[in-house]
């Protein structure tokens, strides 16, 4: 139906809207066309109209040009839109900042801290500060945020890893201790000399929990480590 009416002379703001009037079932899979497209005016209208009517995740890069706008009633509207998303669909919302990447995470992070959205359910706010890499908040919730911190040492992302590692530390709860045990075996990072690994972190952390069990493990894998180093020379 899009292009018919583009084939009658209609634009792409008036074909989006006619299809919005009609309630006509393709109207979702346009606007997930134009969220994406060159001109920027489309992309922000569609965001807005895949918000309003679908409270749809995937709005969110737009929504976040829309509060750049100058239109003060655009930003207005993006805002509104921002907020109802979250309340509507909060697993959604995390799990694409989750797996999103690059700039789409990084605009919908920053849409939501524009307009000062964050769950208010405490199992959902631990797992927005990991997907946000907020690691400082989480170590502010206590431990409360243990049990999805280490949910998150199985995040395929090593950052992720390091990070609720680091923030595990930080909290210091025996609890944790196990788990971060296991990560000492995680010998991912450091490629080209970027970031530390995995295992380097995990022993870090134990270190500062301190527990027997915790100083226990750091030891043997210090010695592991220096063995190796040995056997390498």
């Amino acid at each position: 139906m899009f292009d018919d009416l583009l084939d009658d002379g209609y634009d792409e703001f008036e074909a989006m809207e006619i299809m919005a009037e009609e309630g006509h079932p393709e109207l979702r899979d346009v606007l997930y066309e134009m969220i994406v497209h060159h001109d920027q005016r489309l992309r922000v209208f569609a965001a807005l109209m895949l918000a309003q009517e679908y409270q749809d995740v995937k709005a969110l890069p737009g929504l976040y040009e829309a509060l750049q706008n100058r239109n003060r009633n655009t930003q207005k509207a993006a805002a509104t839109a921002i907020w109802e998303i979250g309340d509507a669909d909060t697993g959604g919302l995390i799990r694409a900042l989750h797996f999103e990447r690059g700039r789409v995470r990084d605009s919908i992070a920053d849409a939501l801290r524009l307009v000062g959205w964050f769950p208010d359910d405490p199992e959902a706010e631990v797992s927005y500060r990991i997907a946000t890499r907020t690691w400082k908040e989480l170590v502010t919730l206590g431990e409360q945020a243990v049990p999805g911190l280490v949910s998150a040492l199985s995040d395929p992302d090593g950052n992720v890893r390091r990070g609720s590692i680091w923030t595990l530390g930080q909290i210091g709860d025996a609890r944790s201790v196990p788990f971060v045990i296991e990560m000492l075996t995680d010998s991912s990072g450091n490629m080209f000399g970027i970031g530390e690994r995995v295992c380097d972190a995990a022993a870090e952390a134990l270190e500062r929990i301190g527990t027997d069990d915790a100083l226990k493990a750091v030891r043997a894998w210090q010695a592991d480590q220096a063995a190796h180093g040995q056997e390498e020379k």
